[in-house]
């Protein structure tokens, strides 16, 4: 018997890299290996992001070449799939297979029927009840992903993913515990909790925090990181078990978009400018070294000079350790894809600029700041930096660490003195290995 070898690439958000490890272990369950080399491979699987018209570009671009390797199956999955539907079949014409989220345990069969010579494919179907169970783990990385909601129902007025991702659904208390051991006993030693609105999770009576003392409780999970959050979801109990464990890591990603409350009204973000304060307060009185890190949007139709001004406001007032900006583009099929009063392409270009040069300066500021601390730092990787190897970590704070030694391997834990910043990541001495 031949044996299917698949080629996987994954585009966009930390979902996305979930779902490739579930679609690797649903292929291999059903008795294909995976592959690096996509000229190796009898099927060629593509995920796909759809936030952001950026994104769908580069992933059609992305599939044309691939489709250069004409023996395999070419298919593409994820939000844009879902969204475009059978419009790819004609954006790639050698494309044979689309399917959406929710269609991924359909994937392994559709393949095989596909290399044996089946027409075209579409598996676009929404199924409110998928949250993916993990069957088997690849790899052995310290630091793994763990979805425990899928979908979205915030309808924020500029966002698809509410249309492409489905509505909210939670997975069982128990199966994330069992997940949680699997990749344990894989050696994970971090596990970053994912959801459209990972705090929006609800299972019988488990809400998210009360998830949190369950893992703290029943898990050996070293560090339990989470994302993302929406400001609607946040409240005092997070940032108190923050206070009381320090195995929940003292970061979170809290986007705010922008700090105009015309503009959040418009964006249906559900909250003020002085809301999203009070919660940065709230946190950092009860853990008052937490580092936030944020997303930002300029750009948004009707934004006008005071609105971004009081954006850049709320940037200086919280000082995030770093962000994700963006010029805003529309997405067909949301709310604000109707509006007038587009900003010019220009406009949202110099914004985006004097955005990042406010959140560069502050974040250099901060990391400053951090030089001669000592920091508890989970090692993840060994990179190469020039004609120099270092051991690579993250503080929990989610800054990064360069080790310039050989001592060491990705999942031992070090404590480390940071000596010196280079481009926003650190060169650590290391003080005691355990």
């Amino acid at each position: 018997m031949i044996l299917n070898k698949v080629y996987l690439e994954s585009f966009g958000c930390q979902m996305n890299a979930f779902d490739s490890e579930v679609l690797e272990s649903l292929l291999e369950e059903d008795g294909f290996s995976i592959t690096q080399d996509p000229s190796d491979a009898n099927a060629i699987i593509v995920i796909t992001c759809s936030v952001r018209e950026n994104a769908e570009r580069r992933a059609i671009g992305r599939l044309n070449d691939l489709s250069r390797h004409k023996g395999a199956i070419l298919a593409v999955c994820g939000c844009m799939a879902q969204r475009l539907g059978e419009k790819l079949f004609d954006l790639v014409p050698a494309l044979e297979i689309v399917a959406g989220p929710d269609s991924y345990s359909m994937l392994p069969s559709t393949i095989s029927k596909a290399i044996a010579g089946e027409d075209r494919k579409i598996l676009v179907e929404t199924d409110s009840s998928v949250t993916y169970r993990l069957r088997k783990v690849t790899g052995s990385s310290p630091s793994r992903y763990l979805s425990i909601t899928r979908g979205c129902e915030n309808y924020c007025s500029y966002c698809i993913v509410p249309f492409v991702r489905g509505s909210v659904r939670s997975k069982e208390a128990g199966a994330v515990i069992e997940d949680l051991r699997i990749l344990a006993a894989s050696g994970a030693k971090e596990i970053t909790l994912l959801g459209q609105n990972v705090m929006a999770y609800q299972s019988g009576d488990c809400g998210f925090v009360e998830l949190l003392y369950r893992i703290l409780e029943e898990t050996d999970i070293y560090r339990i990181r989470f994302l993302t959050t929406h400001p609607r979801d946040v409240n005092e109990g997070i940032f108190k078990l923050m206070a009381e464990n320090g195995r929940i890591c003292p970061h979170i990603h809290l986007p705010f978009q922008s700090g105009s409350d015309r503009i959040l009204s418009a964006m249906n973000r559900g909250y003020t400018r002085s809301e999203y304060l009070d919660i940065i307060s709230m946190a950092r009185e009860l853990r008052p070294d937490i580092a936030f890190t944020t997303d930002i949007i300029v750009g948004f139709p009707g934004e006008n000079d005071a609105d971004f001004e009081e954006t850049l406001d709320i940037v200086e007032k919280v000082r995030f350790d770093s962000a994700f900006t963006f010029k805003y583009s529309p997405r067909e099929g949301t709310r604000a894809a109707e509006l007038d009063n587009h900003v010019p392409a220009e406009v949202k270009k110099s914004r985006l600029e004097a955005l990042n040069n406010t959140i560069q300066s502050i974040r250099k500021e901060i990391m400053t700041e951090c030089i001669g601390s000592i920091e508890e730092i989970l090692l993840d990787a060994r990179v190469k930096k020039g004609e120099n190897h270092f051991l690579k970590g993250r503080t929990p704070h989610f800054r990064n660490v360069l080790l310039g030694t050989d001592n060491g391997n990705p999942g031992d834990i070090f404590s480390v003195v940071l000596k010196e910043l280079r481009n926003f990541t650190f060169i650590g001495e290391e003080i005691t290995g355990r």
